[in-house]
C-alpha cells in the first residue's frame, strides 16, 4: 500500500512537471524527442583516460541541435545530465577511471536526460577495442653491440586504427609495465633494460628479444637480432636496373594512341660466396666475399665483428606512358582518339644465392653476418596517354576549343605482370 501511495505521487510530479514545461516547448516546437550520444571512439581514451563526445538532441518538428565543443554545436552543456560510475564530466569531455572499465568487462556506460525533460534519455556503451597486434623493436640495431646496454620499443596496434610505440623502460609510457612482458633470450626483463653479455667465442652471437600481452598468450612477437661490432661492415653487390622505357608517340589524327613501351626488367644478383677463416695466429678473422665481378676482403676482430651483406635483384625499368590519342580530323570532329594503355614496368631481379664456407674455428661466427638478397622492385606502370581533341567546328577550332579542349578518353595506367 505505501509503495502505490508512493507512486502515485512521483506520477503527479511527474504530470504536474509537464504541465508547467510541456505547453512552453511544445508552443516553442522544441519538444525533445530523442538523444544520442557521439563518443570519439577512434582516439586514445582507454590509454589516457580522456574521451570527448558530443550529445545530439532531435524535436518533435524534426529539428536537431548538437552540443557544443566537440560536436561544433550551440546546446548548451547546462540543458544536459551526463552520469557515469567510471567517469566525471567537464562539458565535452570525459576523464574515465580506466581500472573501473576494465572491472566492467572492458566497457564504458554513460547514461544523458535532458535536465528539464527527463524522459528524453539515451545510455551509451563503449569498449575498449581489441589488441591486434604487438612487435618488439629495436630502434638502433647498430648499437646491439657486446657489453652494452639496449632499451627495446613495443609497438601496439588495435582494432580502432590506433597505434601506440613506447620505450618498455619508460615510466611515463600510457601502457602499464605488468601489461607486456619482455624477454631476453629466455630471461624474462623487468625493467625494460636489456643488458648484452660480454663477446664469448663459446656463446651465439645472435639474441632473441620477445615480447607477450600478460593473460593473452597469442599476442607476442619474437624478434632476432645479431650482436653488432664495432668493425661492423656493409658489403655491397651492385646488380644492373632495368632501363624505364620511353614515352609512346602521338598518334595521328582520328586514330587511338599506342599502348605504351614496357620498362625492361632489372637484372639478376650473380651468386655470391663467402669464405670465413681465422689467421694463423689466431687474433683475427678473415673474411673474403665475390661475385666474380666484385671482390671483399676484411680482416676483423674477432669479438668485434658483423657483416651485412647486400646482393639484391636489379630493379626493374618503369613503363612508358601511352600514346596521345589524335585530334579530330577536318571532316568529323567527333572522332578523337582514345588514348594509349600505359606500358607495364619492368620486372625486379632476382636476389643472389649467397654461399657461406667456414672453417672449423670460424663456424661460430656465420650468425654475424646478416644478408640482404631480396628481389629487385616492379618498375612503376606508365600513365595512359591522354585522349584526342574534338573539335565544335569542321576541323577549325573555335576559341572555346582552344581554351577549353574536350577529349576523348585518357588510356588506362600499365598493369604489371
Amino acid at each position: 500500500m505505501g509503495r502505490l501511495v508512493r507512486n502515485l505521487k512521483r506520477l503527479i510530479l511527474i504530470i504536474c512537471a509537464l504541465v508547467c514545461i510541456a505547453p512552453r516547448l511544445v508552443a516553442n516546437g522544441n519538444l525533445p524527442k530523442s538523444i544520442r550520444i557521439y563518443p570519439e571512439v577512434e582516439g586514445f581514451w582507454f590509454l589516457d583516460g580522456f574521451l570527448d563526445f558530443g550529445c545530439e538532441v532531435t524535436y518533435i518538428n524534426g529539428g536537431k541541435r548538437r552540443t557544443a565543443g566537440y560536436l561544433n554545436g550551440n546546446l548548451p552543456w547546462k540543458e544536459l545530465v551526463c552520469q557515469s560510475d567510471q567517469a566525471i564530466f567537464h562539458g565535452d569531455r570525459m576523464i574515465v577511471d580506466l581500472f573501473k572499465v576494465r572491472q566492467n568487462n572492458n566497457t564504458l556506460v554513460v547514461n544523458v536526460h535532458m535536465r528539464d525533460f527527463t524522459i528524453c534519455k539515451s545510455t551509451y556503451e563503449i569498449k575498449i577495442p581489441p589488441l591486434q597486434s604487438l612487435r618488439v623493436i629495436i630502434p638502433d640495431p647498430q648499437k646491439a653491440r657486446y657489453g652494452s646496454v639496449i632499451e627495446p620499443y613495443v609497438s601496439l596496434s588495435w582494432a580502432n586504427g590506433v597505434s601506440y610505440t613506447y620505450k618498455c623502460s619508460d615510466p611515463k609510457s600510457m601502457i602499464p609495465r605488468d601489461s607486456v612482458e619482455l624477454f631476453f633470450n629466455s630471461t624474462r626483463v623487468f625493467d625494460g633494460k636489456v643488458h648484452l653479455p660480454a663477446f664469448n667465442m663459446l656463446e651465439s652471437h645472435t639474441f632473441s628479444l620477445s615480447a607477450l600481452w600478460s593473460g593473452k598468450p597469442w599476442l607476442y612477437d619474437i624478434q632476432v637480432y645479431p650482436y653488432r661490432g664495432k668493425e661492423h661492415a656493409v658489403w655491397k653487390f651492385e646488380t644492373a636496373n632495368g632501363a624505364d622505357a620511353r614515352k609512346q608517340l602521338p598518334a595521328p589524327k582520328g586514330m587511338d594512341g599506342a599502348e605504351g613501351f614496357h620498362g625492361l626488367p632489372g637484372s639478376d644478383a650473380e651468386e655470391v660466396t663467402l669464405k670465413l677463416y681465422v689467421r694463423e695466429d689466431k687474433k683475427k678473422l678473415i673474411v673474403e666475399a665475390t661475385n666474380g665481378t666484385s671482390a671483399f676482403r676484411k680482416e676483423f676482430s674477432p669479438d668485434e665483428f658483423s657483416l651485412e651483406v647486400i646482393a639484391r635483384g636489379g630493379n626493374g625499368g618503369d613503363g612508358g606512358k601511352g600514346g596521345e590519342g589524335g585530334s579530330a580530323p577536318f571532316d568529323n570532329p567527333s572522332g578523337a582518339g582514345v588514348g594509349g594503355k600505359g606500358g607495364s614496368g619492368g620486372r625486379g631481379g632476382k636476389g643472389a644465392v649467397v654461399s657461406i664456407t667456414a672453417s672449423p674455428e670460424s663456424e661460430s661466427f656465420i650468425p654475424c653476418i646478416i644478408v640482404d638478397n631480396a628481389d629487385g622492385a616492379t618498375g612503376k606502370p606508365g600513365k595512359g596517354g591522354r585522349g584526342g581533341q574534338f573539335s565544335s567546328g569542321y576541323g577549325v577550332p573555335t576559341l572555346l576549343d582552344l581554351l577549353f579542349p574536350t577529349r576523348n578518353y585518357d588510356g588506362d595506367p600499365g598493369e604489371n605482370y
